[in-house]
């Protein structure tokens, strides 16, 4: 019986795992077949269609849109500034995850230090958006793409912080260890040593 109930919860967490996964992805692909549909179908009464077989697909849209300068130019933009805060806040939350991971902290213990960047993510954007305006103004970087990567770093960074944490506490800390021995240092231990082990994670 209990084998049978382990294996009942086992299909229905399969299940839900597999109503989740298509229930966000759908919006993503009415978006897709939504580019490709030909102009005249685009409106068409069938609200979920299948390439190749209620339409021929086309990247005629495509072509078109990127004819114009106004939608490259924002294409350019989202691009530069999605791939830039990115990378910084995977850099800087490498760094604080690190910290995180492996050293002790005589003031505030790591585990509540941790718990305040998780908060983070539950803090509304809709507070800090008038002192972040503020910030701007005072260094001139509003309608620039600097000011909008610091925004996008800001709200992805705790949630890089914890994913990096927990992924170096699962690191083996005994290489760490004999580098610190031959003498590298703490930084140096963690690009040369510590980012190689996390890569193909």
């Amino acid at each position: 019986m209990s084998h049978k109930r382990k294996l009942t919860t086992y299909v229905l967490l399969i299940v839900a795992l597999i109503f989740i996964c298509v229930w966000a992805a759908f919006p993503i692909y009415l978006a897709v077949v939504g580019s490709i549909k030909p102009r005249i179908e685009t409106f068409s009464v069938t609200y979920i269609s299948v390439p190749f077989l209620q339409f021929r697909p086309t990247l005629r849209n495509w072509i078109e849109d990127l004819r114009h300068e106004e939608i490259r130019r924002s294409v350019l933009n989202s691009l530069v500034v999605s791939t830039s805060s990115a990378f910084l806040a995977l850099f800087l939350g490498s760094l604080a995850g690190y910290a995180l991971a492996r050293f002790k902290f005589h003031t505030v213990k790591n585990k509540d230090l941790t718990v305040w960047f998780l908060s983070q993510r539950v803090l509304p954007p809709v507070v800090v958006v008038i002192p972040f305006f503020l910030i701007m103004k005072t260094f001139k970087l509003l309608d620039t793409h600097l000011a909008l990567i610091l925004a996008y770093t800001t709200f992805n960074l705790p949630f890089a912080v914890v994913i990096m944490r927990q992924m170096f506490k699962e690191l083996p800390d005994e290489i760490e260890e004999a580098a610190l021995v031959d003498g590298c240092t703490h930084f140096g231990v963690f690009f040369r040593v510590v980012i190689p082990l996390a890569a193909p994670a």
